[in-house]
């Protein structure tokens, strides 16, 4: 299995991304072991895709009022397409390819919302989180929030060591 990552941004005038075009690759790597460590079944299928988009706050804003009824940007929005009742569900998909959904980060909202850790720490974190939420991963009891912190916590390092690679 390998895991394709899309990514899409910025355009002119949106805020730069504080991870170079470079990183990308290695970050899809890192992502490839996690989903491979958390999910061994997934190596049924020959390409795992993931699209990351980076947005400026007015569009977050706009994404999250449309989706989540809050009109005010955020940091990162996850749109998974296998969530069953939480938990990962891509057991009916018979095809070589799986696509996961999209992760929507914000490096606006990162930075305001994150402004005590260094911005490339802040943007792991948040892609991170949103990989995991792509999972089924939540924070909805004390129990799930403690698990996916400590996970997130753990990829989060991993994409700053494959970042801190490349540079």
């Amino acid at each position: 299995m390998r895991l394709t990552l899309h990514v899409d941004g910025p355009e002119e005038g949106d805020p730069q991304s504080p991870i170079p075009l470079s990183a990308w690759e290695a970050f899809a790597r890192v992502l490839e072991g996690e989903l491979g460590s958390l999910y061994p079944d997934i190596d049924r299928y020959g390409t795992v895709e993931l699209s990351v988009s980076l947005l400026r706050a007015d569009v977050m804003r706009s994404v999250n009022r449309e989706y989540r009824e809050r009109d005010e940007p955020t940091d990162v929005l996850s749109f998974p397409l296998w969530e069953e009742d939480g938990r990962f569900a891509p057991e009916g998909v018979m095809a070589e390819l799986l696509p996961l959904g999209d992760v929507l980060i914000c490096p606006e909202e990162t930075e305001r919302l994150h402004g005590d850790l260094p911005r490339e720490e802040a943007f792991c974190l948040m892609l991170a989180h949103g990989f995991l939420h792509l999972l089924a991963w939540d924070h909805d009891t004390e129990e799930r929030e403690s698990a996916m912190w400590e996970r997130q916590d753990a990829i989060k390092s991993r994409l700053l060591d494959a970042l801190k690679g490349v540079l």
